[in-house]
């Protein structure tokens, strides 16, 4: 019964649901690639799937305006982290993340590090909603009540936690990544759990307590407490 209801649903909204299809199976590519290419082309279209499915309600000007402004700032953001792909290249010859983590203390020693640490925190710090580019998540709860649950406080917001745990053996070798990762992760720690207790909707409160569990997760991953950090997200998740 309950399938059927469901059916009848998807029939009534399919672009939505064709939306939020695209979404699932980017989602999918970021976490399960292994080729720095693909991991930035699944990562673009997880921007665009959010585009798409927060300006689902197009004829609303905050629907529009939500949707313009999250693009806009994980895409620019995705940019960056290319960038630091492409130095990764020219330092390692390879695109492969298993190759590029392997061949780790090359990076290190290379004069390309640090700028391929910021532009990879750039791109993560974007998708996470990590302080000062937290403004699109509060912005993009103008769309549909399930994107709101499953993208914008689950998964996509994920994406860039999931970066910083796929390349911390790289970028782990600097002090530099440890404190800029730590000190914005407390920050948006901070700022995310004073604004939740100043907001009045619902959807406001799940925003911004959304950027202040990411950023307890982010200053986790700062100090090296990556099990803590895991045990965190696995525990606030239900897994």
């Amino acid at each position: 019964m309950l399938h059927a209801i469901c059916l009848k649903i998807m029939m009534i909204y399919p672009v939505f649901y064709i939306y939020l299809l695209l979404f699932m199976i980017s989602m999918l590519g970021v976490v399960t690639a292994n080729n720095t290419i693909l991991l930035y082309v699944f990562w673009e279209l997880t921007s665009v799937s959010s585009f798409l499915l927060i300006a689902y309600w197009y004829g609303n000007r905050d629907s529009q305006f939500g949707a313009l402004q999250s693009f806009m700032i994980t895409v620019l953001g995705g940019l960056a982290m290319l960038t630091g792909f492409i130095m990764i290249y020219t330092v390692t010859g390879s695109n492969t993340i298993t190759d590029i983590i392997n061949d780790s203390h090359s990076i290190a020693n290379s004069p390309l590090f640090i700028p391929i640490i910021i532009m990879l925190l750039i791109g993560a710090f974007t998708k996470s909603a990590q302080f000062p580019f937290h403004i699109w998540l509060p912005k993009a709860m103008v769309a549909p009540t399930p994107v709101s649950a499953y993208l914008h406080s689950a998964t996509m917001v994920k994406a860039g936690i999931f970066l910083l745990f796929r390349f911390t053996p790289i970028l782990g070798l600097s002090d530099f990544y440890i404190y800029c990762v730590t000190f914005v992760g407390l920050i948006t720690m901070i700022f995310g759990a004073i604004n939740a207790i100043r907001q009045f909707d619902l959807k406001g409160i799940l925003a911004y307590s959304t950027i202040s569990q990411l950023g307890m997760i982010v200053s986790m991953v700062g100090i090296g407490g990556g099990c803590c950090s895991t045990a965190h997200w696995r525990n606030g998740k239900g897994i």
